[in-house]
């Protein structure tokens, strides 16, 4: 590195010094250049730059090197500094690291990294962990770690959980939080339920939770409702709640109506309403209208509309 330093500094005084020849000053920069216009001096100068930027690649590692253009205390620092290279490379785990070109303490440092390494790798139970690398008490470590991750893994219900691994009071433990989540997956109707794991007063909680379930989907309309699990007292409820909403939507024109689901009262009322809209579609002389439901004051009205239509229609001609 002893001899970077001075040519490059040479290198910029000489560029800032030719900046009144745009010509050098591409040439001292390696950039493109005519160079039959360069003086002696020029020629020199753009020699030497371009031996502090060959250098300068060599010590970077660059594939733009070009170790014929080096002098032999210039080549001895290029191969010093590429070793160096190596030598991190190597400490570091890299795949650019040639062991071949190691001292024997430098590989001594780099088998001692990788071990940390694969230490690391095998507490943390990541992926590329080789426990045969491991020291006894590594292995011992590991092993309690990878126990404990694996029981917390089944205690969570993950499906990478090992049972054969657990200890007795572990497996205890494990069907316990087991237990709880069936029973939370029963009462919240989950596909995950497995009601031959409940005990009686578990199962007929979860029945009670999902009789109301039901019910309640009855009231609404939708239809996840099972009619034949609902009690006589729910039935009676849901049949009230189902002939209001088909009243409403009658009242409100809609495609769901059932008339025949309606009472008298309902249905006097429901075509009360209806009239009341085709007689406004008529009045606007939209084709949804329906002249043969009007009674024969409505006609008298749409024919007055009409009238009046044809009266603007004709003061605009």
């Amino acid at each position: 590195m002893r001899f970077r330093v001075l040519p490059l500094l040479l290198t910029s005084l000489t560029i800032v010094a030719a900046e009144r020849d745009p010509n050098l000053a591409n040439c001292l920069r390696g950039l493109p250049c005519d160079v039959s216009q360069l003086s002696p001096t020029g020629i020199q100068q753009v020699t030497k730059a371009a031996r502090a930027r060959n250098l300068e690649n060599c010590e970077a590692g660059l594939a733009s090197c070009d170790p014929t253009r080096l002098n032999p205390d210039e080549t001895k620092s290029i191969v010093s500094a590429f070793h160096v290279r190596n030598a991190q490379s190597c400490l570091a785990g890299q795949a650019s690291c040639d062991p071949r070109l190691l001292t024997d303490s430098e590989a001594a440092a780099m088998a001692s990294e990788a071990r940390k390494r694969n230490r690391d790798r095998c507490m943390k139970g990541s992926a590329g962990c080789d426990p045969m690398r491991l020291s006894a008490v590594d292995r011992a470590a590991v092993y309690r770690l990878e126990a404990q991750r694996n029981f917390d893994r089944c205690m969570r219900g993950e499906v990478t959980c090992n049972p054969l691994s657990l200890g007795a009071d572990q497996m205890r433990q494990v069907d316990s939080e087991r237990r709880k989540r069936n029973v939370t997956a029963c009462l919240n109707g989950a596909f995950a339920c497995n009601m031959l794991r409940l005990n009686s007063e578990e199962a007929a909680s979860a029945r009670n939770v999902a009789a109301k379930r039901n019910a309640s989907a009855c009231l609404q309309g939708l239809s996840t409702c099972d009619p034949t699990a609902l009690s006589q007292e729910d039935t009676t409820t849901m049949a009230a709640a189902a002939s209001r909403r088909n009243l409403e939507a009658c009242r409100n024109g809609l495609a769901t109506c059932n008339p025949l689901a309606l009472n008298p009262r309902g249905t006097a009322e429901v075509e009360q309403l209806s009239a009341h809209r085709n007689l406004d579609r008529c009045m606007h002389f939209q084709a949804s209208c329906n002249p043969s439901l009007l009674s024969a004051p409505d006609l008298r009205l749409v024919a007055e509309a009409y009238r009046q239509r044809r009266a603007r229609i004709n003061g605009h001609d």
